[in-house]
């Protein structure tokens, strides 16, 4: 399977996000039809898996970035929504990485 577009982003925060907020995120990767990745240093959850998602989010550390990575066809409309849905809870977000399709598919290997 080709991958659309893939894009890494180093999020941080600075409160707990709340259940609704999690879950909002949970929708959103349905309604745009990507997979979403979270990473914080030993923690991995892939967001396609509500029970997962929830617990990276028990575990999470507020003073360290979360990276999140997206691919799909709507990376960049996914990442938007769930940034406006974190809003109130978010200090900084910066993208780290953007591939194309082309760029994803033609390397064995890519840095997120």
């Amino acid at each position: 399977m080709a991958v659309a577009e893939l894009n890494s982003y180093e999020i941080l925060l600075h409160q707990p996000l709340k259940t609704n907020q999690i879950m909002r995120m949970y929708k959103c990767i349905s309604k745009h039809g990507c997979d979403i990745y979270l990473h914080q240093n030993h923690l991995i959850a892939d967001g396609g898996h509500l029970p997962k998602l929830l617990s990276f989010f028990l575990f999470v550390d507020l003073r360290e970035p979360i990276l999140m990575i997206i691919d799909g066809d709507n990376v960049g409309a996914a990442f938007e929504e769930i940034q406006n849905c974190w809003a109130e809870n978010i200090i900084s977000t910066t993208c780290r990485r953007k591939y194309s399709g082309i760029m994803a598919n033609s390397n064995t290997s890519i840095l997120v």
